[in-house]
């Protein structure tokens, strides 16, 4: 378990895996050789990119005291986004469900810092991040299913 003593920490934290994230599409975008697959996952990349625009913008001093001393699950980068996990030989298929289990594990981990948290607004920002990753899965299982 980890404690996080400041929103702040786990905003950084969230921002380091959410850029492993991008570098994962990034990998995938390159790997995809079908033409309307890498279409929809560079989309999928840039509502990606615009999601870690706001991220980074928060402003911890707008959602009250910034102090949380909760416990959270003990997630590291490496248990979402395992290190080469992707790589040019990856097939089409391999690459969707790498992504999928990616963002559903970063989906779990928001829900549980949500359900973690002290003050309504700091649950209100993170229910948000549930809903984009939310948004983000059904996007990913709609261009999946179309380009399999």
């Amino acid at each position: 378990m980890l404690a996080y003593k400041e929103l702040q920490d786990i905003l950084g934290a969230t921002l380091k895996w959410e850029q492993n994230m991008l570098d994962l599409y990034e990998v995938a975008e390159i790997g995809i050789k079908d033409k309307d697959a890498k279409s929809a996952l560079t989309f999928l990349k840039d509502n990606h990119v615009s999601h870690m625009d706001v991220l980074k913008n928060v402003d911890v001093k707008k959602f009250g005291p910034t102090e949380w001393v909760r416990y959270s699950l003990d997630y590291r980068t490496d248990d979402l986004i395992p290190k080469k996990a992707i790589n040019r030989n990856s097939s089409a298929e391999e690459i969707w469900t790498l992504i999928l289990d990616y963002e559903e594990k970063l989906k779990t981990f928001y829900r549980d810092v949500t359900d973690r948290l002290n003050t309504e607004k700091q649950k209100e920002l993170f229910e948000s991040l549930v809903l984009f990753k939310e948004n983000q899965i059904q996007r990913i299982l709609s261009s999946k299913n179309k380009h399999l």
